[in-house]
């Protein structure tokens, strides 16, 4: 970063359980620092809006006193579009049920408010339908999304659950539950310290190796297997769900956009121009297009010839 946009950025110093010790901040040049320190391994500690997180290890012993550490921002990756879940499928033996027929109209009109991007409403029609029939699996699962949406994110963990209970062969609400800790770890409201986005995170990783278990061909539950991979920086094992999920599906344009995320981090500039140009030639009316077409012409200028 150079002038004034280097001046004033937060540099926070942690010890290795997380432990914050100091914080200071950048002078015009980026340039900080930090005193009186006794020997040990230290984090340097960065947020800043529109750049990727940094906790770079620096470790502190007399031989090294004074030693320059440069610490270098990455921009922000592409936000990845929520994943599409589509219209539930209701299970067959939810057909032989007898369900209030007031619970059944309400649970359709709810589909349509989701639809509509109206998640309140939504909430409102199910919440009676599920009232109505405490067993009716198809309205818990979907008065989940409804909750995650409004980010009521306990409520939505609730009902996934429920869900999981009243059908256990569906991997519908465990991919549900990854999607809903994802983002809670990702809410700027909720991820107050980095070990709480640790923990959430922690959690998808686990329901998400449930939910591939359960159904070893659902694209979005290995999708989302990757995307916590990816933001918990367990490269390698990211890579690998994502490519599965291509493997299953190949038109899921979120998963192209996770991989030139986890290549761009790599500096594997052209696997990361090959993801980003599958992602266009498959979406030619994305809204992000020409934001992607800008990232993708940045990133084939800065090539040096041989790099990969």
């Amino acid at each position: 970063m150079e002038g004034s946009q280097a001046e004033g950025i937060e540099v926070s110093l942690e010890r290795a359980e997380m432990q914050p010790v100091a914080t200071t901040f950048s002078d015009s040049i980026g340039n900080f620092e930090f005193r009186n320190l006794i020997p040990a391994n230290y984090y340097v500690v960065i947020k800043l809006s529109g750049y990727e997180d940094v906790r770079q290890l620096v470790p502190y012993a007399p031989a090294n006193v004074g030693a320059p550490v440069s610490i270098f921002l990455n921009r922000e990756p592409f936000k990845v579009h929520e994943i599409h879940r589509g219209s539930p499928v209701v299970d067959v033996a939810e057909l032989n049920r007898n369900y209030p027929k007031k619970a059944l109209e309400e649970y359709e009109a709810a589909q349509e408010d989701l639809r509509k991007g109206n998640p309140a409403k939504a909430a409102e029609r199910l919440e009676l339908a599920v009232s109505l029939a405490a067993d009716f699996y198809s309205a818990h699962n979907s008065l989940g999304i409804a909750y995650q949406k409004l980010r009521r994110y306990r409520d939505a963990e609730k009902e996934f659950n429920r869900a999981r209970e009243l059908n256990a062969r569906s991997v519908d609400p465990l991919v549900n539950l990854g999607s809903l800790f994802i983002q809670e770890a990702e809410d700027a409201d909720v991820t107050k310290t980095r070990r709480l986005r640790g923990r959430i995170l922690d959690q998808a990783l686990d329901i998400l190796e449930a939910a591939v278990k359960l159904n070893p061909r659902s694209a979005p539950a290995y999708y989302l297997l990757g995307s916590a991979n990816y933001k918990s920086a367990f490269n390698e094992e990211a890579e690998t769900n994502l490519r599965r999920a291509l493997e299953l599906d190949r038109h899921m344009g979120e998963v192209r956009l996770m991989l030139a995320n986890l290549y761009m981090r790599q500096k594997k500039w052209e696997d990361a121009i090959e993801n980003l140009d599958a992602y266009l030639a498959e979406n030619p009316q994305a809204a992000d297009r020409a934001q992607i077409q800008e990232t993708r012409s940045k990133i084939a200028h800065n090539i040096e010839p041989g790099e990969k």
